[in-house]
């Protein structure tokens, strides 16, 4: 009986998750905020008329469509998938996952004991400047995008996990909704190395100055992520808008994340960096074009439709773990 008197708490947290993933475009603090879809519109509508006029050919609104909203891309098997899997992977993952992903926040407490710091309640001396804030705000942001990072590096170098990051990399065409088709377990990854990063320096911040210098916030998220998100729209499409060789060695243009997930053997477990390119240099990892490249998209063994199902997106990794041992894997 007491299963059934929670049935209406869960069911109005999942009427809930359904809303907030139809008005994304509305909500501070997402992807999908329509600032952020109008920043990548304009930026994809500067480099069309850009790139016509450098041919010598006169850019036009239809032109723009035709080339970069074919149903081709749109309506792709692939693109539907992504569709699908938003809204129940959105309206499911944080009814179900949600507890998991306190790492930052316990990460800040946990640093801001062991320093001796009071965690909760301290007080520093006056009022932090701005230049105290904008410090912290680059600090968090570094240590979130290292963090991302490791998890990311992780989920390539690891087979097992890399049958759950497989789900992100089947897409066969790209489109901001495909940013959402990562498995759960994928989500998780990708949420606590971050998390724990940036906890480091809350928790440092904390014990310093008894939590008074926060960050800055743009439109619901730190200021950091808020300026990245004005482009990161477009490392899912198929707008290539290149920093060039001189900018993409310090940091990851959307034209390099296209090209991490191309099929060609040369792109593997290339760019997997998130804002900055630095991390790649370091452990090896970084691919820098010299000019646009033709780019297929997909794992390149020819069972990119075997995840264009729900269903299949959540357990074809189970699936495949499962038989690789029975296959001598």
């Amino acid at each position: 009986m007491e299963l059934f008197n929670n049935l209406p708490g869960w069911a109005d947290r999942l009427i809930e998750a359904i809303l907030a993933t139809l008005r994304a475009p509305l909500d501070q603090g997402t992807l999908l905020h329509w600032p952020f879809l109008a920043c990548a519109l304009v930026i994809a509508g500067l480099v069309f008329v850009v790139r016509r006029r450098a041919v010598g050919e006169r850019p036009s609104i239809a032109g723009f469509v035709g080339k970069y909203f074919t149903a081709q891309v749109w309506w792709h098997s692939s693109a539907r998938a992504d569709y699908r899997y938003y809204f129940v992977n959105g309206a499911l993952f944080p009814i179900v996952f949600a507890p998991f992903f306190a790492a930052s926040a316990l990460t800040a407490q946990v640093v801001g004991i062991w320093s001796g710091a009071p965690v909760e309640g301290a007080v520093a001396a006056g009022e932090p400047g701005w230049a105290a804030i904008a410090v912290m705000s680059v600090l968090i942001f570094i240590a979130y995008d290292f963090g991302h990072y490791v998890g990311h590096w992780v989920q390539h170098t690891n087979s097992w996990l890399w049958e759950f990051h497989k789900i992100h990399h089947s897409a066969q065409v790209l489109t901001p909704i495909t940013s959402f088709r990562l498995h759960p377990v994928d989500l998780l990854l990708m949420s606590v190395p971050p998390g724990i990063c940036t906890g480091i320096v809350l928790g440092l911040s904390q014990a310093v100055t008894g939590g008074a210098i926060g960050g800055y916030t743009i439109l619901g998220m730190s200021a950091g992520t808020a300026l990245y998100h004005a482009v990161s729209n477009l490392r899912h499409s198929h707008v290539w808008v290149s920093y060039g060789p001189a900018v993409e060695h310090w940091l990851v243009s959307p034209a390099q994340h296209q090209i991490h997930h191309s099929v060609e053997e040369k792109h593997f477990h290339k760019n997997m960096g998130r804002a900055f390119a630095v991390w790649d240099r370091l452990f090896g990892t970084l691919y820098v074009p010299d000019g646009e490249e033709d780019i297929v998209y997909g794992l390149g063994d020819g069972t990119e439709p075997d995840y264009h199902g729900v269903g299949r997106m959540y357990a074809l990794p189970f699936v495949r773990i499962y038989e690789r041992p029975r296959a001598g894997g």
